[in-house]
């Protein structure tokens, strides 16, 4: 839906940002544009927007200084993204696809936890906090290390900017709780498989195909699971274990396993 911003003052001495499509953009054909935000990107990942202090949106009067319109939107977030409200309890959004694709439908790219790029060998050996093939760790671990990602080891953050966010167990107990999963082999008519996840609160859905995961440099399970990775660490099985949610035709389930393997991972935003 269009979002109109109207000021009862002059915006001559403001930036004017057009925002189409997910995407900052200039000179645009009035008629492709989804929406006017004036205001400064000095960090184009917090779009903190600078208005009058009186301002009509949607003919209500709102009386502020400073207003966030949308942490979410980025200009790093790919073409077609939507934050889809599935009205869960905690006011969290799930991305239409998964950190690396460009449609619902597609898998996206495989990530080790904590790491914020694909690679081709998901093993110790390429693991960004060991040094000695996963015996020790350096940053995250039960030893007095952090045991939470941290936004600067978030892919979902650090890919696509704004407020997006891997999601924590609470996430994704709310998205099993709150909605209905339908399996189906062939969404869209696309011939992907995967769970169709249905709001219980209204008509709105996501799709998470069955993108399979990466063992070293093989990939595995592709069109009958798929793995979607949590913030959280498992430390009751050591330093080594992040939680993870399993999902293929017959169940959706948290499990854990060590952190090399390339999993998907389906941004939040809030």
């Amino acid at each position: 839906m269009a979002m109109v911003l109207s000021s009862l003052f002059a915006m001559s001495q403001m930036n004017q940002i057009t925002w189409l499509n997910g995407r900052a953009v200039l000179g645009q054909p009035i008629a492709q544009i989804d929406s006017i935000k004036y205001g400064t990107m000095e960090d184009a990942d917090q779009l903190v927007l600078w208005l009058p202090r009186t301002i009509v949106v949607h003919d209500t009067v709102i009386v502020h200084d400073t207003i966030i319109i949308s942490t979410c939107d980025s200009i790093h977030t790919p073409e077609g993204l939507e934050m889809v409200d599935l009205g869960l309890p905690r006011g969290v959004k799930w991305a239409n696809m998964n950190l690396g694709a460009t449609a619902p439908q597609g898998y996206g790219d495989y990530f080790a936890w904590g790491e914020t790029k694909p690679k081709a060998m998901y093993d110790w050996s390429t693991y960004f906090d060991t040094n000695d093939d996963g015996s020790t760790f350096i940053k995250y671990n039960n030893k007095g290390g952090k045991t939470t990602l941290d936004l600067e080891d978030d892919a979902a953050h650090v890919n696509w900017g704004g407020n997006w966010r891997m999601p924590d167990g609470g996430d994704f107990t709310d998205l099993i709780q709150y909605c209905t999963w339908t399996w189906t082999t062939d969404y869209n008519n696309t011939g992907v498989s995967g769970y169709i996840v249905s709001s219980k609160t209204n008509s709105n859905s996501i799709f998470l195909p069955a993108a399979g995961s990466y063992s070293r440099s093989h990939l595995l399970n592709i069109g009958t699971a798929s793995y979607y990775w949590t913030t959280e660490m498992d430390t009751y099985h050591g330093s080594s274990y992040a939680f993870y949610y399993a999902l293929n035709a017959k169940y959706v389930d948290r499990n854990n396993n060590i952190r090399c393997p390339g999993y998907s991972i389906r941004p939040v935003c809030k």
